[in-house]
């Protein structure tokens, strides 16, 4: 009578098996953090860059509001912050740079956190302002090359108005 051999009855995994199992299961789930990681930064940063187009937008509202106070108005941030007030145009963009520094976005490098330029010498034709908003993204996921923005994680948003007279 022939007998089955001693190991023929045994079946299952070698343990080779299980540790290639387990090394291809954790390179997918280091994968799976890596995307999550990109995906909240991701938001971070569309979470910012709509903040940053409604409170340009709410300037531009205050400016339909009273268009004559914005007539000729050149400020910044940085300027606006340090001293009281010298006219209305001054007094309500200080207002929205309070607002808009609720947001807690950060000054990128030098430049100022945001600018209004109604000039004739702007960036947009003439009779237009210039809104230009710029905050640091190195939280976020970038995405601006380096450039007058302030470096390679500054972002900076440019909004052309026309205000009427």
């Amino acid at each position: 009578m022939a007998h089955p051999t001693r190991y023929a009855s045994h079946r299952g995994f070698t343990l080779v098996e299980v540790v290639v199992t387990l090394f291809i299961i954790g390179i997918g789930a280091l994968g799976v953090a890596g995307l999550q990681l990109a995906a909240m930064r991701s938001n971070q940063s569309a979470f910012l860059r709509s903040q940053v187009t409604l409170a340009a937008y709410a300037l531009v509202d205050r400016m339909r509001a009273e268009p004559a106070e914005f007539v000729d108005a050149k400020l910044n941030a940085s300027d606006i912050l340090g001293r009281d007030p010298a006219n209305a145009a001054e007094t309500g963009f200080r207002a929205w740079v309070e607002e808009l520094a609720a947001l807690r976005l950060e000054a990128a490098g030098d430049q100022p956190l945001a600018e209004l330029d109604c000039t004739d010498a702007n960036a947009c034709n003439t009779g237009n302002c210039t809104i230009i908003i710029r905050w640091d993204d190195s939280r976020g996921d970038g995405g601006a090359p380096a450039s007058d923005a302030g470096g390679a994680d500054a972002l900076a948003f440019q909004l052309c108005a026309r205000v009427p007279q």
